[in-house]
């Protein structure tokens, strides 16, 4: 992981212990992924027989490939399905997953989906309040044939795991963005994107790292988007309009 990989840069500088070294979902941009990015472009001129592997979905490889003195570029291609997206943003302009028009455009994307035909639903939301809170309205919207199933970092294995455990019904797994890279739920035909993610954020000014709330970039929107074109063709509706997404950073 960065992190371990970090606390091996303060104990060798020149990373003597290793050969190969995968910098994974370098499209996430954080602060750890961007310093070790830099801090291996260094050590390449340093170390020539090191390799170095970039990888992402959704990055864009000529550019990568140009920082790293013209790296080769390598494309795997997985079987996908296709991907209808739909856009539907909510009737108020909303500021957070928790206001009233989100919660109800999340119900409503359901609903949407249901009518569609069966197959596991991903709603995509920035953290586990938003999942608490989204979980109690669609309790009270009583969904027929459903299980909806939490899914967040500080969650015990045993209740993780639910989602891999097959129950007869249809599940609605409410998750943070660690369905996006870190876990891929198995079965899912629909994903719901609120369009928001808790990022990490360094401040140079009181050195502390934060989790803000911000609006995804493109890249996430297409990664999010990815998740539901594995088993079979598949609908991702994007609560937000082609607009937003259009206006948002690339990575």
């Amino acid at each position: 992981t960065d992190g371990i990989l970090l606390a091996e840069v303060r104990k060798d500088r020149d990373l003597l212990e290793y050969d190969t070294l995968i910098i994974d979902e370098a499209h996430e941009r954080s602060l750890n992924i961007d310093f070790l990015l830099g801090y291996c472009h260094q050590l390449l001129s340093r170390r020539p027989d090191l390799k170095l592997i970039v990888t992402s979905a959704t990055i864009d490889p000529a550019r990568f490939s140009r920082h790293f003195g013209d790296a080769p570029v390598i494309e795997v291609s997985g079987r996908t399905y296709p991907v209808e997206v739909r856009y539907r943003p909510p009737a108020e302009a909303s500021v957070g997953e928790r206001d009233e028009s989100m919660q109800q455009a999340i119900v409503d994307a359901i609903d949407e989906l249901s009518l569609d035909g069966r197959g596991d639903i991903l709603v995509f939301l920035s953290g586990e309040r938003e999942i608490r809170e989204t979980a109690e309205t669609l309790r009270k919207h009583r969904l027929l044939d459903s299980e909806v199933i939490p899914l967040y970092a500080r969650l015990s294995p045993r209740d993780q795991a639910r989602v891999f455990a097959a129950s007869g019904r249809r599940h609605i797994v409410l998750s943070t963005n660690v369905a996006e890279t870190s876990l891929t739920v198995p079965g899912i035909r629909y994903v719901i994107d609120s369009g928001f993610a808790r990022i990490s954020r360094y401040s140079a000014r009181s050195k502390i790292q934060r989790l803000p709330i911000e609006r995804i970039s493109q890249a996430s929107a297409e990664q999010r988007t990815g998740r539901c074109g594995r088993v079979a063709a598949g609908i991702s509706i994007r609560l937000y309009d082609e607009e937003d997404l259009t206006a948002r950073a690339a990575y």
